[in-house]
């Protein structure tokens, strides 16, 4: 470690899932996690604590915690990275680093702060804001969740207005699968999460995609299909959910590639293609119709 003052911030995973049986490092956060480290992310963002380097233990809840933590504070989810000696209790070496994030269990947390000379009372999802030099390592701020808001800013990162969810959650895109065929062009519609409903892909777009690019990762996540997404969206739509209003913007891609149902992730979906001018009567959502009709 360099002598220059380091900043660190110490994240302690979320809340995890209750009456779990399966492997410890598997154990998904639940709601209450989810949102701690949505709300810790969120707190981040409004005071530019944007990390240059995140890493994290290999354990679900820790991954899980960084990503939800990251994207709440407007960051990509992709700047995180797992450390061998992190998940060994270890701190590891950083190079031309100011800020770093580490995401580890309470007690991994615990650990480093001793071997800091630091002591701190810590639950699932506390933050704990550091400074390290060559002479040691002074608590800044210790951040709990539970102490901050329940609603977000919007815009992100300290917009005026307060809203469920974080900011990014309103901004949403989506894709129509199409293929041609002698008889005309054809739409791929799936059925919905519950099963209730047919569906095009759609979903949030995450901080550091664009909504092309995340129309192209729901159409295989959801959809199974890979495929050629027009350059320019097809139009945008709003509804209304979490308390406000989401913005969608839509794309049309010629499928080009059909997973099977082993690589397809959701394939617990049904799928089936359908001429053009049915789909747009089939689909929940009829806001799809005109977009529909333009490919």
């Amino acid at each position: 470690m360099t002598n220059k003052t380091l900043e660190l911030l110490l994240l302690c995973s979320g809340a995890g899932a209750k009456d779990w049986d399966g492997a410890k490092r598997r154990r998904p956060l639940r709601t209450k996690g989810k949102r701690q480290a949505q709300k810790v992310g969120a707190w981040m963002g409004q005071h530019g604590l944007r990390p240059d380097k995140t890493l994290t233990t290999t354990d679900e809840r820790a991954n899980a915690t960084a990503q939800k933590a990251l994207k709440a504070g407007g960051w990509s989810a992709q700047e995180g990275g797992q450390s061998p000696d992190l998940t060994k209790g270890k701190m590891p070496v950083f190079v031309n680093d100011d800020r770093v994030l580490l995401v580890a269990p309470k007690k991994t947390v615990a650990d480093l702060l001793s071997s800091l000379g630091v002591h701190e009372s810590l639950s699932p999802g506390v933050l704990v804001r550091l400074e390290k030099t060559h002479a040691g390592a002074e608590i800044r701020q210790v951040i709990d969740p539970q102490d901050l808001p329940d609603l977000f800013p919007y815009p992100g990162p300290d917009g005026p207005e307060r809203r469920e969810r974080p900011a990014y959650y309103y901004t949403q895109s989506a894709v129509i699968p199409f293929r041609r065929t002698p008889a005309g062009k054809e739409i791929l519609i799936t059925g919905s999460s519950s099963g209730r409903h047919w569906v095009v892909p759609k979903g949030i777009v995450d901080p550091g995609l664009s909504p092309a690019d995340s129309a192209r990762i729901e159409a295989r996540e959801e959809a199974g299909v890979e495929g050629i997404i027009c350059d320019r969206s097809l139009g945008t739509f709003s509804y209304e959910k979490w308390a406000a209003t989401c913005r969608v913007e839509v794309y049309a891609m010629e499928v080009t590639r059909i997973l099977s149902v082993d690589v397809w992730e959701e394939s617990h979906r049904q799928r089936t293609w359908v001429p053009a001018e049915t789909a747009a009567t089939m689909l929940h959502q009829k806001a799809f119709g005109p977009f529909i009709a333009q490919i």
